[in-house]
């Protein structure tokens, strides 16, 4: 998108939005996009939007909230590439529910070390308790192997278990062990869609410290995808078949960018996702994996 043509858009939006007597805070409200992006777009001051994926979703639903035709408007053409810092998985949805994308506004960190101290407890009790049986066993078997009577030493063999005995005893016991149950799978929830940013969001819970496994079908003609693990990008190509990707532990957040999304099928950890709830050529699946 060249600077010409970024600066006519701007222009374009800004007079249809004076043509229909609308103020910044009407659009926010039509498009539950931040009126400082809606002026940073009339403007042309892209570099303050979350990104380039971002810019054309937002101009998209300005064009459409005044009037126009988005198609018309941006045509075949891309937005420039914008330097950043922040990424998908820091955007967030405050409670007006308009889109912001920065740091959450309210962190909460956690100490590892608070976290180990119910299984460092947990462990010293279970030595207390080895030390005290152990102990026991030993001083009740020393009692009855040994005792005096006038100088005579007598041996008793109560306690000595024979070997068919012994053989019987481990044939029951292993014969009562239950089956280990299968691990359960992973429970994706309930995912949140937003139409103004194109995007389906699943907020899962301590899971960024296991590795994942995604898995695209392309259909058809096929779907371009994009997928990025922080500021990694995991796999960036046409996918016309069986795509496996692996999310690396300690990864906090991934995304999944599709073109021709119709043509996509997507699981995570063997789990269907919800990729798209209508039609369009451009979708996005962000996945955060502690929240």
């Amino acid at each position: 998108m060249s600077e010409t043509l970024t600066n006519q858009m701007g222009e374009q939006l800004k007079a249809a939005r004076l043509a229909k007597n609308l103020s910044l805070d009407d659009v926010q409200a039509a498009t539950k996009i931040q009126a400082r992006y809606l002026e940073a777009i009339e403007n042309n001051n892209l570099s303050i939007l979350p990104g380039d994926f971002y810019v054309r979703a937002f101009i998209r639903q300005y064009a459409i909230a005044v009037g126009l035709n988005p198609d018309d408007l941006l045509g075949e053409t891309t937005p420039p590439s914008i330097s950043r810092s922040r990424d998908l998985s820091r955007a967030h949805r405050d409670n007006d529910g308009v889109v912001r994308a920065g740091t959450n506004p309210n962190p909460s960190p956690r100490s590892k070390f608070s976290d180990m101290l119910p299984t460092v407890w947990l462990v010293l009790l279970i030595m207390v308790v080895l030390v005290a049986v152990w102990f026991a066993m030993t001083h009740l078997t020393s009692g009855n192997q040994q005792s005096s009577d006038g100088g005579n030493v007598s041996v008793s063999t109560s306690t000595i278990p024979s070997s068919s005995s012994s053989n019987s005893s481990a044939s029951q016991s292993s014969a009562k062990k239950p089956a280990e149950k299968p691990a359960p799978k992973l429970d994706l929830g309930t995912p949140e869609q937003n139409t103004a940013l194109q995007t389906t969001v699943y907020n899962l819970k301590g899971q960024d410290t296991k590795e994942h496994t995604i898995k695209i079908t392309g259909q058809g003609a096929g779907t371009n995808v994009k997928v990025t693990a922080g500021t990694a990008v995991l796999t960036n190509e046409m996918v016309t078949a069986d795509k496996t990707i692996t999310v690396p532990a300690g990864t906090a957040a991934v995304n999944v960018q599709f073109t021709n999304v119709t043509n996509a099928v997507m699981t995570f950890d063997d789990q269907k996702v919800t990729v798209i709830g209508s039609a369009t050529p451009f979708w996005n699946v962000l996945i955060n994996l502690n929240k």
